[in-house]
């Protein structure tokens, strides 16, 4: 099977035989995937990863050992737990200190003609939902993490600070979820993009004293900004990793009284629920799509300036 990976530092596409499907995993035939900027990064040394790139995407699965299962077209969770663990057996399976990650820790992703996932990671598609949508399940799902995480007021103003991919999907599935958004970006012509999207969306944002703040840079410059816009008692939460160390007086942090939230993946079947709702539609947001075959030159369009969303059409 065809795959690209990110070996000896390149990436290249590759032919390797089909993975063997180990007991509680399922065999799925990929049929969209879209690149992440932590496919990028990846390639730029974030994680020391190795093998085949890829956690966004849509498939069929081939072979299950629970047979209703065959055929079903599914998106799936991308973090592998041991599914034993204290953590696990709390309800932090995201969190397990053994688990694998769909092509970004000890795991082939899903930028192949085929990958295993345990089956109890699945989520199924409803069949409504076209490939291009449900391939955002992933995303999507990361920026609904907000929701479940935090007990958010819709009467209170959520800043979104970054106008990129994650950016904008935070921003929209806050919209699409009744809260007072103002999004603040560089770019904000994308508005166009963003469908029915009744938020703000500016250079500049438009108050001083937010209750909630989302980071979404992973740029120094946005963190310190964020930290300026949350007011006394408010919340920061920090979406995006950093690419390398920054400096940084957390005396406001303090004095303020801000608390930070970290936040990372989140619940695919809500994703699922809200993408089969209607109410995104993030097919403006694709930007290019290649076929598997070319995948380097889909991944040096995804690394361009101003370039949003890539797909990869598999099969």
């Amino acid at each position: 099977m065809r795959a690209l990976q990110f070996v000896d530092k390149k990436i290249a596409v590759s032919e390797l035989s089909q993975p063997e499907v180990a007991a509680g995993e399922v065999l799925v035939r990929v049929v969209r995937a879209g690149v992440c900027n932590t496919d990028i990064e990846i390639t730029r040394g974030y994680f020391d990863y190795s093998g085949t790139l890829g956690h966004e995407f849509v498939g069929v699965v081939e072979k299950a050992e629970d047979a209703a299962m065959v055929g079903k077209r599914i998106v799936a969770d991308i973090n592998c737990a041991c599914g034993r663990c204290a953590v696990c057996l709390e309800g932090g399976a995201h969190h397990c200190p053994t688990r694998t990650v769909l092509g970004i820790v000890n795991r082939n992703g899903a930028f192949a003609d085929y990958l295993v996932v345990p089956e109890r990671n699945l989520v199924v598609v409803p069949e409504t939902v076209p490939d291009d949508i449900a391939v955002f399940a992933e995303p999507v799902a990361a920026a609904l993490e907000i929701q479940e995480q935090l007990e958010l007021a819709q009467e209170e103003s959520v800043c979104v600070i970054g106008d990129g991919k994650l950016g904008l999907l935070i921003a929209m599935t806050l919209d699409a979820s009744g809260f007072k958004v103002d999004l603040v970006g560089r770019h904000p012509e994308r508005r166009e993009r963003l469908g029915g999207f009744a938020g703000r969306y500016g250079i500049e944002p438009s108050e001083s004293n937010y209750a909630v703040v989302v980071e979404a840079t992973g740029n120094p410059d946005g963190f310190r900004l964020a930290i300026q816009l949350t007011r006394p008692q408010g919340i920061l939460v920090l979406k995006s990793t950093y690419s390398s160390g920054f400096e940084f007086n957390p005396a406001m942090i303090v004095v303020n009284e801000i608390r930070v939230q970290g936040s990372r993946c989140g619940p695919m079947d809500k994703a699922v629920a809200l993408l089969a709702s209607g109410k995104l539609d993030l097919r403006p947001l694709i930007d290019h799509r290649f076929s598997l075959d070319d995948g380097v030159a889909a991944m040096e369009q995804a690394m361009a300036r101003g370039t949003l969303k890539v797909l990869l059409d598999i099969s």
